[in-house]
């Protein structure tokens, strides 16, 4: 079933709802739907409806709904802060991060990110992670549309460590494991806060900060990850842990 995200309108069964502009093209064009076509139609922030195709042309593509369906979301509210990568790591690490169920991603300014993003093209590079987490929503069945904040400096972000279970992977920690962190219980919240550094890894004083700030140093193994394979396998165990990953899964 080809899915659709509608943001901005509230979702009913009966109700006959138009596809958004950025979707025509893909709609019509690519997928060639036709009248009578099944699809599903999320409204961005959890609630996902059946419907059939009404009326399909170049210019516009009207769906009737019909059910509500299940949510494939997780019952935890991650929230993945992520040192800026170069090239397309980070378009990577956005993709992976929505498949894995994460709510809201923030890129961050740190001492060894790369590159520095210029702020003459931060608009257009936000525009593009977002129509990435919308294309990653939208092909793993999610009814929440993740949104990737503006770009942080470390600075800004370290007051919300306290008010959440934060959690920073740091390739020098010799203390505790995640997988062993992992073991206690889920926060009551369910809102867990993800730190991932650059691919030159944190620096001493930005790991003193996170911790002074509330946030839980741990390792992930005795292995050195890249950083984007070190965001996909800390969230994977997250959500295993604490959230839906493995779980049995409901019939509809």
């Amino acid at each position: 079933m080809r899915y659709f995200f509608l943001e901005g309108q509230r979702l009913a069964g009966g109700l006959e709802v138009e596809l958004d502009e950025q979707d025509l093209t893909h709609a019509y064009r690519v997928l060639r739907l036709k009248p009578g076509d099944s699809v599903a139609v999320a409204d961005a922030l959890g609630t996902v409806f059946s419907g059939r195709v009404t009326v399909s042309e170049p210019k516009k593509v009207r769906v009737c709904l019909h059910d509500e369906l299940s949510s494939a979301e997780s019952p935890l509210n991650i929230a993945l802060y992520h040192s800026l990568s170069k090239g397309e790591k980070m378009d990577l690490v956005i993709r992976q991060a929505v498949e894995l169920g994460v709510r809201r991603i923030v890129p961050v300014v740190t001492t060894r990110s790369v590159p520095e993003l210029d702020s003459s093209k931060e608009k257009k590079k936000n525009q593009r992670w977002q129509n990435i987490a919308r294309s990653a929503a939208a092909q793993c069945r999610r009814a929440y549309l993740p949104r990737v904040e503006r770009v942080r400096s470390l600075n800004t972000i370290l007051p919300e460590f306290g008010r959440h279970r934060t959690l920073v992977p740091w390739e020098e920690e010799s203390g505790g494991s995640l997988e062993g962190f992992l073991k206690q219980p889920c926060p009551e919240d369910k809102a867990v806060l993800l730190f991932i550094g650059p691919e030159g890894g944190f620096d001493a004083g930005e790991i003193r900060a996170a911790r002074d700030a509330g946030a839980q140093i741990v390792h992930l193994g005795p292995r050195i990850l890249r950083t984007e394979t070190a965001a996909t396998a800390a969230l994977a165990m997250i959500q295993a842990a604490w959230g839906d990953l493995g779980q049995e899964r409901e019939r509809q």
